[in-house]
């Protein structure tokens, strides 16, 4: 970040981003994935919302400091801003490395899942893959199936990033201050979503709470798509709200469930990686076919689309963790 506030030219700003990029991505896996050994899987959700209120108070923190800066450097404000984004960062990094540890225990290569109510939702079905680290991962159909809802969300969330301005601002008139104040409502409300749906998937399993989730979604993207106007979008945007951390943190907080707990971080980063991509490809499907119609309405038809289809898995994953938990109770 100090180096794209110094980039004199257009190379070097690229070169300070992908780096800026990479390292967001490496610093947000271990993050996430650590909090398994931390917590048992029936509280891992509660534990993953709080964590995950960071990223909606992050949207809150520069929308605080970064206007006085632009008021005070002028056309260099963007340049300062990036290097008090990069000392805060150095500031967070030696205080995590100060006072954050690994876990409560050191865990070793034949650690289990953390052991839970035979009863409780949030009880691991374990069928884990075959060989070790990280190939036990990598071979988890559970991990595959929530990489697969991983991807369904940073799909949508691609085309609410990408096209929310251009959709309320320039097809259908509105202000854009009212397009600022609703999507900084977006943020607000998903600072209360993580905790929300961490807690809920605690109470009902993971795969209730992401069926619950992307559910909202295909309502949410549904109204963008089939009413717009003023009174849907105010509508829309707090259903947004509402889901835009939640997969996230089910994610996270399913991270550990399905493998041993210090293999959680490798099992996260599969699925980040499924919500990279689709992160990735929705704008570069979306901007096309917008560019072919003359409206972004079919991108938001797809993202609802894209919701009912994670909607499925989700359901899916909870069906199967259902059976096999009768199944091992029938043993038992």
């Amino acid at each position: 970040m100090a180096l794209l506030g110094w980039s004199p030219n257009y190379w070097v700003a690229l070169l300070a981003m992908i780096v800026v990029g990479v390292s967001s991505g490496a610093a947000l896996t271990p993050m996430m994935g650590m909090l398994a050994p931390w917590f048992r899987a029936t509280d891992r959700g509660m534990a993953a919302g709080i964590a995950a209120t960071g990223g909606s108070l992050a949207i809150v923190f520069t929308g605080v400091i970064v206007p006085p800066l632009t008021g005070l450097f002028g056309a260099d404000a963007w340049r300062y801003t990036w290097y008090v984004l990069a000392a805060t960062s150095v500031f967070i990094g030696v205080l995590c490395v100060s006072f954050i540890r690994e876990s409560p225990s050191i865990p070793t290569a034949s650690s289990q899942p953390s052991p839970s109510p035979a009863n409780s939702p949030a009880r691991t079905p374990v069928r884990p893959g075959t060989g070790g680290w990280p190939v036990q991962v990598y071979t988890n159909p559970f991990v595959w199936l929530i990489t697969g809802m991983a991807f369904c969300s940073g799909f949508i969330h691609g085309i609410l990033t990408s096209g929310y301005g251009a959709f309320l601002e320039v097809e259908h008139g509105i202000d854009v201050a009212v397009v600022g104040a609703l999507f900084m409502g977006i943020g607000i409300l998903s600072i209360g979503s993580g905790v929300g749906s961490g807690a809920l998937s605690d109470k009902v399993g993971r795969g209730m709470a992401f069926g619950a989730t992307f559910l909202i979604e295909a309502a949410c993207y549904a109204l963008f798509w089939l009413a717009p106007g003023l009174i849907v979008f105010i509508i829309a945007s707090v259903l947004a709200g509402f889901a835009l951390r939640s997969t996230y943190t089910i994610c996270a907080a399913a991270a550990g469930d399905f493998v041993p707990v210090f293999m959680a971080p490798a099992s996260f980063g599969l699925m980040g990686m499924g919500a990279g991509i689709g992160g990735t490809i929705s704008p570069a499907i979306s901007g096309p076919i917008a560019d072919a119609t003359g409206t972004l309405s079919w991108s938001f038809a797809m993202a609802a689309g894209m919701a009912l289809v994670g909607a499925a898995l989700g359901f899916t994953l909870h069906w199967i963790t259902r059976r096999r938990q009768h199944t091992l109770g029938r043993a038992n």
